[in-house]
This record gives C-alpha cells, structure tokens and sequence, in this order.
C-alpha cells in the first residue's frame, strides 16, 4: 500500500537513477536524462537513489518498494503499517525555496489531497532530526484518507540547489514511538553527499 500525498506540482524532478552498469572496470550510474556518472556506493549496502543520495538500509528491515508515480524518487516498506519515501527536486534555496515554505507547502498539500484547509491539517509536533550528520525539520501530521488514519513524520532538508523530503508514514491514530522510532532509523540509512 503507498499513499503519495505530499507533492509540489510543476517543480523539476531530481534525475532518478534508472541503473547502474560497469564501464572499464568502473561502477557507472545511469539517470532518466541519458547521462551518467562513475560513482561506487559509499558502503557496501547502499543503493544510489539521486545525484548524490544513497540509502544504506540493505537488511535494516527497510525493503524498497516500486514508487507510487514519478514524484517519488524512492519508496520503502518496513512492515504492514509503516512505509517511508523520498521527494527529491532540483529547486531550492538559491530560488528562494526556505524549510518554512516548504512546512506550508506540506501542510497546503495535505489539504488539497484531502479537500480540507490548510488549518484544518492536524499537526501534530515538529522537531529536528538528523540526516546525513546534518539537522533537520520534521513535521509530524495526521490525515484520514478515506476512512484511513495515516501519519506522516516528514523530515524537509533544504540546500542552495536541492530540496528533500524524507518522509515516514504510519497507518496509525497517532504518532507512536514506535513510529518514531522507525523514523529516525530511516534516515539514519539516508547519505547525502557533501
């Protein structure tokens, strides 16, 4: 079960890796718009998922799933009821892109999927969380989908030329410590390069 809610509509994609290949002896990764780059995975368990990102979570209990549609870069499941994904777009702060717009752009989202106002999205917390060695903003909120309480925790990194959303979900009532839990484990298998 994947449920994409949290999408920007209009904004560059990040170039999806499409595979991997070997070119003189070298690991080389292949993007959606035909070019490719010599990379090597940083460790051996990760997979690259953009320029630059990587998810190091081969046996952590995190299983890549297909993506819901062309928004999301990568998909997860952890087990029945919690599944984890990544929006990765070329815009960022250098275009006047800030974490605080992306915070209201999550929540105005939110609404639109669900017919709702934008003041009527139960935020349930934020606070910072660490991907990659680097702070960042989670928004934890709450959604029902047709009959279905889903939480997300949704954790936004904004850089000069990149925005990220790295974002956990759980078919739940309320934000549980286990969710949280599982949260944080997620995007400790996040790398993002440097």
């Amino acid at each position: 079960m994947a449920i994409s809610l949290i999408l920007l509509p209009g904004i560059t994609q990040a170039q999806d890796v499409v595979g991997s290949a070997i070119v003189d002896g070298r690991v080389i990764t292949l993007f959606e718009d035909n070019t490719w780059e010599y990379t090597a995975p940083s460790e051996p368990d990760c997979s690259p998922i953009a320029r630059g990102v990587e998810f190091c979570g081969r046996g952590s209990g995190w299983t890549a799933t297909t993506p819901p549609n062309a928004d999301i870069v990568a998909a997860y499941r952890y087990d029945d009821r919690h599944y984890g994904q990544m929006i990765i777009e070329e815009i960022g702060e250098e275009d006047g892109l800030t974490a605080a717009f992306m915070r209201d752009a999550v929540i105005q989202n939110a609404a639109v999927t669900t017919g709702l106002r934008p003041s009527e999205i139960p935020v349930i917390e934020t606070y910072r969380s660490r991907v990659s060695g680097g702070s960042i903003e989670t928004v934890v909120y709450s959604l029902n989908v047709d009959g279905l309480a889903v939480v997300f925790a949704n954790s936004i990194r904004t850089a000069p030329r990149r925005t990220m959303q790295l974002m956990t979900y759980g078919i739940e009532n309320e934000y549980t410590e286990r969710h949280r839990d599982l949260h944080s484990a997620f995007l400790e298998q996040i790398r993002i390069a440097k």
